[in-house]
């Protein structure tokens, strides 16, 4: 210590001594203020507040712990004259002065409750004290057992227990969960009993496989609510819930038998035939508790006909055996060739009437066809002995041209007897005079199959005397009168025609033109 910090430590004991001598002189208290107590959690800060008024001068500040009557242990000193503050033993860098007395407390242990003392030396009062109680509160330890997970066998009576410790004040209910759910251990008397603040502990008799879960232990308390969980896994004997049923078969087929059982520990399954085991694989189907056993026999022949038992077992009670009947006989060829003979049968019978539908609609369609054209026979028999010689004139003839001033009007058709080579055609018209001509452009070349058809090049345009759009009709082309197919030309109107003429005869004489000017 320094010169200077001796001589006020000096100054600062010589005050004290003349105070605690004289006594107080003007004012006797200087407000002292404390509450009786203060709670708080252990862990969490806490302040202890202290209040004063005085004008005279502090000499020092100082909090301490009482441990007896006659022992206090030291935790904050404060000496304004030296500007120093001094926290003591475990309270070092917890502890320090708020405002002007104030102690706080930034984390709080367990030893930490008790009474509290601030002393505040006055220069010319003496000494004023003021106490204070710290009250801390201190959650349960909750621990659950005898283990975890706890294992039982069915049947039996499992005892959970529950230990609370260290609750500051004591905690004002405990209860029992079961996968979340309360357990009335006073309303199912008969299954559990226990589990209350009275008895910690939960008994639970007769033990079944539904018993199994998540079991907790809850306590509740003025600060929180604290629990602790166990597991409790129940140990049950192995069943077979399914198993393949009796089954006949043939010789070279594959056959399958499955059993499927569940247990706790998951079941051992196997499959044995006149006391010999085979060989089978084993999956698990779900939960880890349930397995299925497969056997698997491939190509089976008639000794394989006999007794199959599944056995399922996982050590814990009695084991579980089923068994089934599979009987192998011997495969019937002729039941095959049966089989294929009808099946032949069946085949040849749908082809014969397949072609026998195919053949009646082909002979109905070419009956058709012979009808049509012998229903236009009359008509070709009249034009057939026109004479090639007149093709061009005859076919000017047939159309109607609209007239036009810059064109000159075809020549007239020559009138013959009917005994000449018109005779057929004029016939014709004159029958169906006061209808409309109808005309009929080729877009298909069709070549003639017999003699009383047309021969037709892709662009003709055929003069149509009898029939509709559908089958033959008869016309006449390039000077003959013939049967020509529907389907094979696109139907024209006579104004349409007119309109086709007119560009011929307009491009014609454009052509003419162009050649005269040259």
């Amino acid at each position: 210590m320094d010169t200077g910090m001796r001589t006020v430590l000096i100054v600062t004991v010589s005050c004290v001594l003349t105070s605690l001598r004289y006594g107080v002189s003007g004012q006797s208290s200087i407000g002292l203020t404390l509450p009786k107590s203060v709670n708080t959690i252990v862990g969490d800060p806490v302040t202890l507040p202290a209040t004063f008024q005085t004008s005279r001068r502090i000499i020092s500040v100082s909090w301490v712990k009482v441990k007896t009557e006659t022992k206090r242990t030291s935790v904050l000193s404060y000496y304004p004259l030296l500007g120093s503050s001094e926290a003591h033993g475990s309270y070092e860098g917890r502890a320090e002065l708020v405002g002007r007395a104030s102690l706080k407390l930034s984390r709080t242990e367990v030893g930490d409750e008790g009474t509290y003392v601030l002393s505040i030396v006055v220069q010319g009062l003496g000494t004023e004290e003021g106490a204070v109680k710290l009250n801390l509160l201190v959650p349960p330890k909750v621990t659950v057992g005898p283990s975890n997970p706890y294992v039982t066998s069915a049947g039996r009576t499992a005892t959970l227990s529950c230990t609370v410790k260290d609750a500051k004040p004591n905690v004002t209910s405990l209860h029992w969960e079961k996968n979340s759910v309360k357990i009335d251990s006073e309303k199912f008397d008969t299954k559990y009993s226990g589990g209350n603040l009275r008895s910690p502990d939960l008994a639970i008799r007769h033990v079944t496989r539904a018993d199994g879960g998540l079991y907790k232990c809850v306590t509740n308390h003025v600060v929180r609510s604290t629990s602790a969980t166990l597991k409790v896994e129940v140990l049950y004997a192995a069943t077979i819930l399914t198993v393949s049923d009796s089954l006949a078969a043939v010789t070279s087929e594959r056959v399958i038998l499955q059993c499927v059982a569940e247990g706790n520990p998951p079941p051992d399954i196997t499959w044995m035939r006149n006391g010999v085991r085979l060989r089978s694989v084993t999956r698990t189907v779900s939960h880890d508790t349930t397995r299925a056993g497969s056997v698997v026999l491939q190509n089976v022949q008639m000794n394989a006909t006999g007794t199959y038992v599944c056995t399922a077992s996982n050590g814990v009670g009695k084991s579980d055996i089923k068994s089934l009947q599979l009987s192998v006989k011997a495969f019937r060829s002729s039941m095959d060739e049966n089989t294929i003979a009808i099946l032949v049968g069946s085949i040849a019978g749908g082809l014969w009437l397949f072609i026998c539908l195919g053949l009646t609609v082909y002979f109905f369609r070419r009956r058709r066809d012979r009808a049509e054209k012998k229903r236009f026979s009359f008509y070709y028999n009249m034009g057939r002995g026109q004479a090639d010689a007149t093709d061009s004139k005859a076919g000017e003839e047939t159309l109607e041209v609209t007239r036009h001033p810059n064109l000159q009007t075809p020549a007239k058709t020559v009138s013959v007897s009917q005994k000449g080579p018109y005779a057929g055609i004029e016939t014709i018209r004159r029958t169906t005079k006061g209808k409309v001509r109808r005309y009929a452009q080729v877009l298909y070349a069709y070549h003639a199959q017999e003699e009383n058809e047309l021969y037709m090049e892709t662009g003709d345009v055929i003069e149509v005397l009898e029939g509709e759009d559908c089958g033959w009709c008869l016309g006449y082309l390039k000077g003959r009168i013939g049967l020509f197919p529907s389907n094979y030309v696109n139907f024209l109107s006579a104004s349409q025609v007119s309109a086709a003429k007119i560009r011929e005869l307009y491009s014609d004489a454009s052509k003419k033109q162009g050649k005269s000017s040259i």
